[in-house]
């Protein structure tokens, strides 16, 4: 098993793409996402796409259940970091956004965005 927190066993500019779901909305800080994000980076080819979904801020298990700050929230046991606009706009500086994609997932159902960027040359 692989800790996002730490780094991925891959050589620099060596993957085509990367597609993370709702990885990054998992009980991630936001400097713990910043941190993946530039990871991501590292491993990916210039020229390169990452993929990821993600829920916002829209959904409506935000602000319920247990807060542990940093936009985190535990409902039934599972911790989520919940998205801003604004924290999306951030982790696509230094990549060209390509795209944000609202959608719905689940019977909840959950509220999500899916991200594509592409890494600048």
């Amino acid at each position: 098993m692989l800790d996002a927190r730490t780094p991925l066993p891959v050589a620099d500019e060596s993957v085509d793409a990367v597609f993370a779901h709702m990885l990054l909305c998992m009980a991630l800080s936001t400097s713990e996402i910043h941190a993946l994000v530039n990871e991501i980076r590292r491993v990916l080819r210039p020229g390169s796409t990452f993929v990821y979904t993600v829920r916002h801020t829209g959904d409506p298990h935000y602000g319920v259940g247990i807060a542990h700050g940093d936009d985190i929230f535990e409902h039934h046991g599972c911790a989520v970091h919940f998205f801003y606009r604004h924290l999306v706009v951030q982790l696509a500086e230094g990549w060209r956004l390509r795209d944000i994609r609202s959608f719905d997932e689940g019977e909840l159902p959950r509220r999500m965005w899916r991200i594509t960027q592409t890494l600048t040359n």
